[in-house]
């Protein structure tokens, strides 16, 4: 049998009880750390305290950071600026090279490209108007709206027979199968408004009586986009600046395509062809110009020109020529390079309000007022915004009789930029010469001002001609 030893305890108490632990014993005053519960916890949140103290910011640290952050922020706001402005460009060039392919598909469609000053006239009937010679600022009196901008007395702009000749041939191009006439009777299928029988060029339901006008800038949205509506529509009380559009495009019946989509009209047609371009409804707006000193109620031609996404719209009324326009403006070169500078005229002035700035061009056509020069050419008298030429607007004998465009043969589309000013326009050149980019000012040929930094308002027009802005 093997026997177990037990190993010495401690003493044991009677009943098994342990004895109690010696406490440990300190200096006088001192307590041991084992005495307390707390203690080394408190001098630890101490040493904490102390240790953010030491780490947090004095008031002349935070001074610098900040100044520090201000300075960063002034570099880097010009940069965004800069960015910023850089994709709104962008913006506005991808644009105009959307609309520029919607203009050579009308091309491939109709034949040629859309002219930019039209003289429509919704009966038909161009009877008288194509032999009149009388200038195109006379037709005020005459038409549903003012013609805009023109030179004073019209002296060197074209004629009213020139606008509706000009008119009734691009028309006849587009759509040979609509009748107009140029004799005293109406077209055989047209009621003169008394029936369902018109042109409703500005879809509004209504037989308007008086031919209307519309610009470039106009003439870009009509052909591209086809007929608008109106909302609300006219009625009475006319249009105004807030008057919203929707572009319906063209009718499908090749004997009148000038059908309208208002729902209960006389001249309602649903069945239509797609506009050419998709115009964004909310930048459309009615030109003032072409709402002032109008002969009837209606007020203006009701059919919209287009703004840029750089500029808010709707353009106030009246426009005064300090801007901002932010309409897209659109010459046509008539397939031979012979620009009507007079196609789009807001009459801009100079920065001491002198104006509307002008400028001269040669061109080959007549003109009211203007007579043939020894180089067997004219004078155009042209007020702002006008089409962009490779050489001096005027030609002389020294150098050339005529003048040379950029696209001669095709058109121009500009975007008066971020400043809403278009500037006098004229000779544009390449950066790699050392004049510069617009040209300075031709003193001798631009009119009513005399400030030689005028064409600086170009530098940040777009156009459809070079890849961002002009400088």
């Amino acid at each position: 049998m093997t026997r177990t030893t037990r190993r010495p305890a401690a003493a044991e108490l009677p009943g098994g009880a342990l004895p109690a632990r010696p406490r440990r014993t300190t200096p006088q005053g001192q307590r041991s750390e084992r005495t307390t519960d707390h203690g080394p916890r408190t001098r630890t949140r101490a040493r904490v305290r102390a240790s953010a103290s030491a780490s947090a910011f004095t008031l002349v640290e935070l001074l610098i950071v900040i100044v520090v952050l201000g300075i960063l922020i002034a570099l880097l706001l010009p940069a965004i600026n800069g960015a910023l402005r850089s994709a709104r460009n962008a913006a506005v060039s991808a644009e105009i090279n959307q609309m520029s392919q919607a203009l050579a598909q009308f091309k491939s469609t109709y034949g040629a490209y859309p002219p930019s000053r039209v003289l429509l006239i919704e009966s038909g009937s161009y009877y008288g108007w194509t032999s009149n010679n009388s200038p195109v600022s006379s037709l005020t009196s005459g038409t549903q709206n003012s013609p805009g901008w023109a030179p004073a007395g019209g002296t060197g702009d074209i004629t009213i027979g020139q606008l509706a000749t000009r008119t009734l041939s691009a028309l006849r191009r587009f759509w040979p199968k609509v009748q107009f006439s140029t004799n005293p009777n109406l077209p055989p299928n047209v009621a003169n408004g008394n029936g369902n029988y018109w042109y409703d060029f500005n879809g509004n339901g209504i037989f308007d009586q008086k031919p209307y006008i519309l610009q470039g800038h106009e003439c870009l949205v009509f052909f591209l986009g086809g007929i608008p509506l109106p909302n609300p529509l006219p009625g009475t009380t006319g249009y105004s600046t807030e008057t919203t559009f929707g572009m319906t495009g063209f009718g499908k019946d090749p004997t009148n395509p000038f059908t309208n989509s208002v729902n209960g009209s006389p001249m309602y047609n649903a069945n239509r062809q797609t506009p050419l371009y998709q115009f964004n409804p909310g930048r459309l707006f009615l030109d003032p110009t072409n709402m002032s000193n109008a002969s009837n109620s209606a007020g203006s031609p009701g059919i919209p020109g287009y703004y840029d996404s750089i500029n808010n719209g709707p353009p106030t009324a009246p426009l005064t020529g300090q801007g901002p326009v932010g309409f897209y403006a659109y010459f046509s070169s008539y397939g031979n390079g012979n620009y009507d500078p007079n196609d789009v005229n807001f009459a801009e002035v100079d920065n001491m309000l002198n104006g509307p700035i002008e400028l001269l061009y040669t061109v080959n056509f007549p003109l009211y007022g203007v007579s043939l020069t020894n180089m067997g050419t004219y004078q155009a008298v042209s007020p702002s915004p006008n089409p962009y030429t490779t050489t001096l607007t005027v030609g002389t004998v020294s150098t050339s009789a005529t003048i040379s465009y950029q696209l001669p043969q095709t058109f121009q589309i500009i975007s008066s930029g971020a400043d809403g000013l278009y500037g006098v326009g004229g000779q544009y050149v390449s950066s790699s010469q050392s004049s510069g980019i617009p040209l300075p000012v031709d003193t001798v040929n631009t009119k009513n001002t005399s400030d030689a930094s005028i064409r600086t308002r170009e530098y940040d027009n777009i156009t459809n001609f070079k890849s961002g802005r002009l400088n």
